[in-house]
């Protein structure tokens, strides 16, 4: 049985995740996640973007915690692919959580500017807002 949590328990398990990503990257994959942010994945990676220092703010919107990242972010593109997907890591590389990518209008949580992207080519975050 899953137990509710109140707004405070749900905002502090999202100030923990930020804690843990601060520092680290999120790295754009074509296709669509693997069953676990652990989960080697052959996908093929078109960029990493740095995360800032403090990746986000914490907040709420309505009852829901959520955490608003640092944007918009850019990057240049390591490879020319169709973004699909994200993987935040930590500043050790290690994978955290995995999260659907889209454009403006999209109900995905990651943002991007263009989903495609080529070769050297800029990669832009515009938001990304993890709710809990």
């Amino acid at each position: 049985m899953t137990a509710p949590l109140s707004l405070v328990c749900r905002q502090a398990r999202v100030n923990a995740v930020r804690a843990i990503i601060d520092g680290g990257a999120m790295w754009a994959y074509e296709g669509t996640p693997p069953a676990t942010p652990e989960t080697t994945t052959a996908a093929l990676l078109v960029g990493r973007i740095d995360l800032a220092a403090t990746a986000g703010t914490v907040g709420a919107a309505g009852n829901v915690a959520t955490l608003t990242l640092t944007c918009p972010r850019v990057a240049a593109a390591d490879a020319t692919g169709l973004i699909g997907w994200v993987r935040f890591v930590d500043s050790a590389g290690a994978g955290v959580m995995d999260l659907v990518a889209g454009i403006g209008g999209s109900l995905a949580p990651a943002i991007f500017s263009d989903l495609q992207a080529y070769t050297g080519g800029e990669l832009q975050l515009v938001s990304c807002v993890i709710s809990e």
